[in-house]
């Protein structure tokens, strides 16, 4: 994601600064991190965990974040633009140890000496196959009846780039693609087309059907998920 960002800016003439591990900077030891702010202007956070440990995912949204904008703050910085997703600090949204770390992530932006875009987006294109993973147990993948709505990557990008050339906090903002299915449906259909014989087996949601989608205002996306014929959900 970062790298896909930096790379269409720079091709609008912006100069930015990567700042990950590979660059020397470590946001949690919060090493690197005033050399690598000095003199810029926005802050794009896209970092991230692949841990799905509450405690893990809590304290690295947390701490990476709070230390960005302290360190921001004292560098000059004039905006903070965090990916985050959507659902994420509706108060119903998923149990899951991550989603825990995005609402602490988004809690320390906006208590933050930073003005701010929360950018939240669904669901990527290209991650639908591995939500069937996730969602695999003994061979079959169980999915609930509930909503998603993905997004192309690319939009996605796009969108984070307009938000830091504007050079003006927006708040909080949702994308989402323009199609909404079930996930058991877009993950039945998913496999089939990938030639992918596990079975999909509906299971009970165990919340809101409609967490995971935007339920306001958003900006939608134009490119349809590549799997077509899949039932668009009621």
């Amino acid at each position: 994601m970062g790298s896909k960002v930096a790379d269409l800016l720079e091709s609008n003439g912006v100069e930015v600064v990567s700042g990950g591990l590979d660059d020397g900077v470590d946001y949690l030891e919060g090493t690197g991190v005033p050399e690598a702010l000095e003199g810029v202007h926005t802050i794009i956070n896209v970092l991230n965990t692949r841990s799905f440990d509450k405690d893990a995912a809590v304290a690295f949204f947390e701490g990476t974040t709070r230390t960005l904008s302290a360190e921001g703050a004292r560098a000059g910085v004039e905006h903070h633009i965090l990916l985050s997703i959507v659902g994420v600090g509706q108060g119903d949204a998923s149990d899951v140890g991550y989603y825990f770390g995005k609402v602490a992530q988004e809690k320390a932006v906006k208590e933050g000496p930073l003005p701010y875009t929360i950018v939240r987006s669904t669901q990527f294109h290209a991650y639908v196959p591995v939500l069937a993973d996730q969602h695999a147990v003994d061979g079959e993948v169980r999915a609930p009846r509930e909503l998603i709505q993905p997004v192309a990557l690319d939009e996605l990008v796009s969108l984070l780039a307009e938000v830091a050339l504007a050079r003006a906090p927006l708040g909080e903002l949702e994308v989402a693609g323009p199609e909404r299915y079930y996930m058991d449906d877009l993950l039945r259909g998913t496999l089939a087309a990938s030639g992918d014989a596990r079975e999909v087996v509906t299971v009970p949601s165990h919340g809101p059907v409609d967490v995971m989608v935007p339920r306001g205002e958003y900006r939608m996306g134009h490119e349809l998920y590549p799997v077509r014929g899949i039932p668009l959900a009621d």
